[in-house]
């Protein structure tokens, strides 16, 4: 399903018909709240993967690709990638699954970057460096890897926990049927809770809501 079509779903089901051109709900209102019904989602199947296996994981379909990211200097060998947004708070760094380095000239791939957390980068510095591997360590909208290569002359790709690019109403959104209607109902409640909220309707500078 297709991020536009998830939201008409939704406005459809709020209005309870085709919502007019004036609707307070717009597209891009619950395009904003679709990312974090899909978190909920996420962190949904996380729990229901411990209660069922007992192990805790989140399923492959959850999981999207970003390619071509840029690269960028941080401080003395210590390099900056941008995600295309925060990841999900799920255990230490499992809201990344894997991060590469691609050569644009040879198309050859790196190994994956082992991501640490803030409690293992305490005692990692000065530790036997790994054969063949980068560290790095997710912080915001951001991973930050220590490499004594130029990084920079590489793109990166990252692999995380993420409905789809939220920018491109045409992309899938990459969640499982069956969890599709935690992100309906979810939405449906944040928004519907707003068209209860009553309007002041009266500009007259009092911060009293008056209803007509």
């Amino acid at each position: 399903m297709t991020r536009a079509t998830l939201i008409e779903l939704i406005r459809r089901q709020i209005y309870g018909s085709q919502p007019s051109d004036d609707a307070d709900i717009t597209v891009g209102l619950v395009n904003v709240w679709l990312n974090q019904a899909i978190a909920l989602a996420a962190k949904q199947n996380y729990k229901e993967n411990i209660a069922i296996d007992g192990i805790s994981f989140v399923n492959n379909s959850f999981y999207t690709t970003f390619k071509g990211i840029a690269v960028t200097k941080d401080e003395q060998f210590v390099w900056k990638v941008a995600l295309p947004q925060i990841p999900i708070g799920i255990g230490s760094t499992e809201g990344i699954s894997t991060v590469v380095f691609k050569d644009p000239d040879t198309a050859q791939i790196s190994y994956p970057v082992v991501l640490i957390s803030e409690n293992q980068r305490s005692f990692s510095k000065g530790m036997r460096t790994i054969p063949n591997k980068l560290i790095g360590y997710p912080q915001g909208g951001f991973v930050f890897v220590e490499s004594t290569i130029q990084l920079s002359n590489y793109t990166a790709t990252v692999t995380m926990i993420s409905g789809g690019t939220s920018t491109d109403l045409t992309s899938t959104v990459n969640v499982p049927d069956d969890y599709m209607n935690v992100i309906v109902e979810y939405v449906k409640q944040q928004l519907m809770f707003q068209r209860s909220v009553p309007v002041d309707v009266t500009n007259d500078g009092a911060d009293i809501i008056k209803t007509t």
